[in-house]
């Protein structure tokens, strides 16, 4: 008797068969787990009534030097990061800084959308506007993120590698050796600005190095607007750490990761009294802090942006009618 063989085929979801579909169902997923860790930080800090209440008191007659040097910061570190891209990008296309600048700011509040929108149309711009291929942008957006790790975790290991030192009695010049030194690490590295095959990502890892030494100094700064002062050596931790942290895929700028991570972590290694409220209101601060600074700065360069390639389509049709005639 005889019997047809036939082979039946599992059948995927739509989703998993699509790229695209599937790549917005894991950045919506990536949204509700970081909505989630954040409910989760903020469901912790409450718990300790008095100390959130403390640290919330504390926000009322903030120093003001603090104030502006978050404030200062996250603006600054947004223009190092405009001249981090702006030396990777010239390989492939001369682009004016101030317009690379104004990328970023843009792209940085899209971002704060589900779906990371900014990132899909920083692609796309520089694409029609300057004839970059995606896979060039996406490959400079990929050599930034593995220089915040680089320098980030270095660090994190000059900084574990003094703290021994100095257990061990070793100092410089009969001076102990501080931890604060640990900004200075990756300075080794940037000396492949001599190497030509090395000088465009040294450069860049020098930026970045500078842009990450202000994530310390915001973290040192925003602590101190909680009443939790914290020493330069735990902001140098958290500030790696925090910088890490927004590499998570999936999920955008670290959502609800940042203050999982600071909210355990600073308690913990911090040499002076800070709770667990203190370091997740610190880092709800700083989040605060990042979107008073960038909602303004990224709407202005979106409508700048949008000002400017209105005036070259117009300045190239009337050319483009001129040559008709």
């Amino acid at each position: 008797m005889e019997t047809d063989e036939r082979t039946t085929k599992i059948r995927r979801p739509r989703w998993l068969a699509d790229p695209a579909r599937r790549r917005s169902v894991l950045r919506i997923a990536g949204l509700f787990v970081g909505l989630a860790l954040f409910a989760v930080a903020i469901y912790f800090a409450m718990r300790e009534r008095e100390e959130f209440a403390k640290a919330l008191e504390a926000l009322r007659d903030p120093p003001p030097a603090a104030v502006a040097l978050v404030l200062c910061s996250i603006l600054v570190g947004a223009l190092l990061t405009s001249l981090l891209f702006h030396i990777l990008m010239r390989r492939f296309a001369r682009i004016p800084f101030w317009e690379m600048a104004a990328i970023i700011a843009a792209s940085t509040v899209a971002n704060y959308l589900p779906l990371k929108p900014g990132f899909v149309g920083r692609v796309a711009y520089h694409r029609v506007r300057h004839g970059i291929r995606a896979t060039h942008t996406l490959r400079t957006i990929l050599e930034a993120i593995a220089l915040s790790g680089t320098v980030a975790s270095l660090f994190l290991l000059s900084l574990f590698a003094l703290r021994t030192l100095a257990q061990h009695g070793f100092t410089l010049g009969g001076h102990p050796l501080e931890g604060e030194w640990a900004l200075l690490a990756p300075s080794v590295l940037g000396l492949g600005v001599f190497v030509p095959r090395l000088r465009t990502l040294a450069q860049a890892l020098l930026v970045r190095q500078g842009e990450l030494a202000l994530w310390t100094l915001r973290y040192w700064a925003v602590f101190r607007l909680v009443g939790a002062p914290i020493e330069l050596e735990t902001a140098i931790v958290l500030g790696s750490v925090s910088v890490i942290a927004t590499l998570v895929p999936g999920i955008s700028n670290g959502l609800g990761v940042r203050e999982i991570v600071i909210g355990i972590l600073a308690p913990w290694i911090s040499q002076d009294s800070v709770s667990t409220p203190q370091a997740v209101v610190a880092e709800l601060v700083h989040r605060a802090a990042e979107l008073v600074v960038m909602v303004p700065a990224g709407l202005a360069s979106i409508y700048a942006l949008f000002r400017h390639n209105t005036r070259l389509a117009l300045a190239r049709a009337a050319t483009d009618e001129r040559a008709d005639g």
